[in-house]
């Protein structure tokens, strides 16, 4: 019997048309702004992580087209990377004011309301697998000023947790903001796929 197969789809630029392959996964992942949707990438989306912290999902938010996206329209899962929870695991715990910062802000709350006010089905991802995504990119548990995990780890350590069968993972560059440690996070993604968990496919 043939296993369903999932496409994990990150968002570096690239050229190399792997829509065919994408759409006729079971299961197609994609995160935020999903680059190639529509293209090169393929059309399909099953579930969609969405960054609830800072500046880009009170974007969102603002946005009166937000729940018009294609990805977000079509999505049987939206999934909050980000546990509000994480920030009791720091010592000492966020306070009030720290948690309301710009770049620290939390919505998943505000995020679920609107999602699920237009029918949307939304999970937050468990604390654990930030943790798991900390120790990943060097860190013991959740720190002050450290550096983030990208959605994009945190989607991978979530299928492999969800999903038996090998993750085909495209468009993943590690490259781009400066906040991640791509090096890291690269690291664990050639392990997997030495280990047959993960197939890495090159960008072009």
């Amino acid at each position: 019997m043939t296993q369903p197969s999932i496409s994990l789809v990150g968002n570096a630029p690239h050229e190399r048309d792997r829509s065919a392959s994408i759409d006729a996964s079971e299961s197609v992942i994609r995160i935020n702004n999903c680059f190639g949707l529509g293209g090169v990438n393929g059309s399909r989306t099953t579930h969609l992580f969405l960054i609830n912290c800072g500046g880009q999902m009170r974007e969102w938010l603002d946005d009166p087209d937000f729940l018009a996206r294609p990805a977000v329209a079509q999505a049987g899962e939206i999934l909050l990377p980000i546990h509000p929870g994480k920030d009791d695991l720091v010592e000492p715990p966020l306070d009030d004011a720290e948690r309301s910062a710009p770049d620290a802000r939390n919505w998943a709350p505000e995020a679920e309301a609107r999602l699920r006010a237009n029918g949307r089905s939304v999970t937050r991802v468990e604390v654990d697998i930030f943790l798991r995504a900390c120790a990943v990119i060097g860190y013991g548990r959740p720190l002050r000023d450290m550096s983030a995990p990208s959605t994009g780890l945190i989607a991978l350590l979530w299928a492999l947790e969800t999903f038996d069968n090998p993750i085909d993972v495209y468009g993943f560059g590690f490259d781009g903001w400066d906040g991640h440690r791509w090096s890291r996070e690269r690291a664990l993604f050639e392990t997997m796929h030495g280990e047959g968990r993960v197939r890495l496919h090159p960008l072009s």
